[in-house]
């Protein structure tokens, strides 16, 4: 373990045990300053511990983190009482910022005053990323990465709410190729896969950034335009999509040529 932290000069088998755990571990005084770090800290933070003793490490994390971890070493003196969170820290080994669940807790003297911060964190970065996953899976389209029927409806239930609210118009536009199975059939799915990939990315150019493109299914494709000042707009924006499928596609060595039917409703009119 490495240790300036008086507490451990008569206990070697503790201080050889916490250096054991995969846990990140770490004291600081009232002034933030670092005492101990064990080896899971080291690996954690990506940073050397006699680099670190007796500074707060402000010149190793960006200055937004270090706000942040100070305010909650202030929480934890003031309080005198254990607080547990979600923190985001920059790993200067790997370049990269981890995602860590930590617990901070005083160390107190006799009399209940608070002389230490005891600290432990655990990396939570690749649960993070699994949760991500399985949420991406659940509501974007696999195939086109494009929100799916499940996000298009939550997405619709807030523009709408929106639109009574702003008093703005929402539209919602049904997108279906014509044709598309005669691809697919002379074709190929492999080809009628790379052309549905090419059509979406198409109409997420054509809208604004707060609107929503989603794949319904197949090869029907539903535009969600919220906030609108008049209903005219969805009309320009359909004509804009008619516009971008009537450009040629370069799917592998064919060039492909495709057209599409658009159906329109608007809240409040329907």
């Amino acid at each position: 373990m490495n240790s300036q932290f008086p507490f451990f000069d008569n206990t070697p088998e503790l201080k050889e045990f916490i250096d054991l755990l995969p846990i990140a571990i770490f004291i600081k005084d009232a002034d933030s300053r670092i005492l101990m770090m064990n080896n899971a800290c080291e690996l954690q933070w990506g940073l050397r511990f006699k680099d670190l003793y007796e500074t707060d490490a402000s010149q190793f994390f960006p200055p937004e983190q270090m706000k942040f971890f100070l305010a909650k070493d202030k929480e934890v003196f003031e309080s005198a009482s254990q607080i547990d969170f979600e923190e985001i820290i920059w790993n200067s080994s790997l370049k990269e910022n981890r995602i860590v669940h930590t617990f901070k807790k005083p160390f107190c003297s006799s009399s209940g005053k608070p002389l230490y911060l005891v600290g432990m964190s655990v990396d939570i970065t690749e649960r993070k990323k699994a949760e991500h996953r399985i949420m991406e899976m659940a509501t974007y389209d696999m195939l086109t990465g494009l929100p799916n029927r499940t996000l298009l409806m939550d997405r619709i239930k807030q523009a709408l709410e929106q639109g009574r609210r702003n008093q703005k118009h929402v539209a919602v536009l049904f997108i279906d190729l014509d044709h598309f199975k005669v691809i697919n059939d002379s074709l190929g799915h492999d080809v009628g896969d790379l052309l549905l990939q090419e059509v979406a990315a198409r109409f997420v150019t054509v809208v604004r950034r707060e609107d929503t493109v989603a794949r319904h299914g197949g090869d029907e494709f539903i535009v969600l335009l919220s906030n609108l000042y008049k209903a005219m707009d969805a009309e320009v924006v359909a004509q804009k999509i008619l516009d971008v499928l009537n450009l040629p596609f370069q799917i592998d060595d064919a060039e492909l040529h495709v057209s599409g039917s658009i159906g329109i409703s608007l809240f409040p009119d329907d």
